[in-house]
């Protein structure tokens, strides 16, 4: 029976210590599954929040990065390009974004 990380909802082996996907540790999801009778753990609902410790400007593009499944690096250059394909309008939405899109707890 597969252990589902309380982090990011991904399954893991039923004896792994830490989650397969993001490297969090699988105590607390291991302890919510046998306090509800072998039940898989309920996965937290994923939400958009800028980066606090892997940001270069607004921690916007390591957010939308982790929100999406997808490497850091991909997403600034995608950034990149889209800022040189439309102009200043991706600059625009950029900054609303990072107004909007409020950062991870500490």
């Amino acid at each position: 029976m597969p252990l589902y990380c309380t982090k990011c909802g991904a399954a893991n082996e039923e004896f792994a210590e830490f989650c397969k996907s993001c490297g969090d540790n699988l105590t607390e999801a291991r302890e919510k599954n046998t306090d509800k009778n072998d039940e898989p753990a309920q996965t937290s609902e994923k939400k958009l929040l800028r980066s606090r410790s892997n940001k270069m400007i607004t921690g916007l593009a390591a957010g939308l990065a982790k929100y999406f499944d997808m490497e850091v690096d991909l997403m600034r250059i995608l950034w990149v390009i889209a800022f040189f394909v439309s102009g200043s309008t991706i600059a625009i939405v950029y900054l609303i974004m990072a107004a909007v899109i409020p950062q991870e707890p500490v």
